[in-house]
């Protein structure tokens, strides 16, 4: 699934396309991305208007058109925009597309989504989905204070603390797989039994992690997907648990586990 690493540079690639474009033609093919919305509801808000800015928050992405309208996309397990020439076929798993004109050329954005777990959603205001994000690790920063006095308030596994979305947005397995190893703390640890050290080792953890994936490092997990192995910092071969209904890679010789 798309975390906050993926989403961001999907952002860059839409800005360098979408701002200051003008939408010619959009089309949903696939009534179950813009639900509840009609498909229709995409080429009635986007055909005609201008777009001014991309943005994101956690794994959302936010278009801003001319008019104050917004259209939000998330990318869900398997989604991804991509960009094409007017006149290709569509593409396998195709669900929507905005055509636009932009300094003269067109182009054509193609989402392509294969399990159709994506949402793409038109508002005149912010959605609840979007406002109800905590503050995004990227764009916002960690407020370690604030992640301690989180913690010290949840009895729940500090890994499915971590995915929350209220919390930290854009946080998902790997990032807090990874983050917790680099902390040296077990992911089953409850959150009421982390000091603020630990929350300013997991910060840390987790810029780290942020910063490995845009740089395009992340075919290269230390621990993610990768038990049974050794690990990469004892030796000790890493185990897996499931925590919050996802598989969490750890090792039980370097990471603490606090009660």
């Amino acid at each position: 699934m798309p975390e906050l690493p993926d989403v961001e540079i999907a952002r860059g690639r839409l800005q360098d396309w979408l701002v200051g474009a003008k939408v010619t033609a959009a089309l949903c093919t696939d009534a179950r991305l813009t639900r509840p919305q009609p498909p229709r509801a995409l080429a009635r808000t986007l055909v005609g208007r201008t777009v001014v800015a991309v943005s994101r928050k956690g794994k959302w992405l936010r278009l801003l058109l001319d008019d104050g309208s917004r259209v939000f996309s998330h990318l869900g397990m398997t989604g991804g925009w991509s960009r094409g020439s007017i006149d290709a076929p569509s593409a396998r798993s195709e669900r929507a597309r905005i055509d636009v004109v932009r300094r003269g050329r067109t182009l054509s954005l193609r989402y392509v989504d294969a399990r159709r777990f994506g949402r793409l959603i038109v508002a005149r205001r912010d959605i609840d989905d979007w406002t109800a994000l905590g503050p995004d690790p990227l764009a916002d920063g960690i407020d370690v204070p604030r992640l301690s006095g989180t913690f010290a308030k949840n009895r729940r596994a500090v890994k499915a603390v971590l995915m929350d979305q209220r919390v930290l947005a854009g946080i998902g397995n790997i990032l807090a797989t990874e983050a917790l190893w680099m902390a040296r703390l077990d992911p089953r640890s409850p959150g009421v039994a982390l000091s603020p050290s630990d929350a300013r080792a997991i910060a840390r953890g987790l810029r780290r992690a942020i910063a490995r994936e845009l740089a395009d490092r992340g075919d290269s997990f230390f621990v993610y997907g990768r038990a049974g192995e050794p690990c990469p910092r004892c030796g000790t071969h890493l185990s897996s648990v499931v925590l919050g209904g996802r598989t969490s890679v750890y090792c039980t010789g370097c990471q603490v586990h606090r009660v």
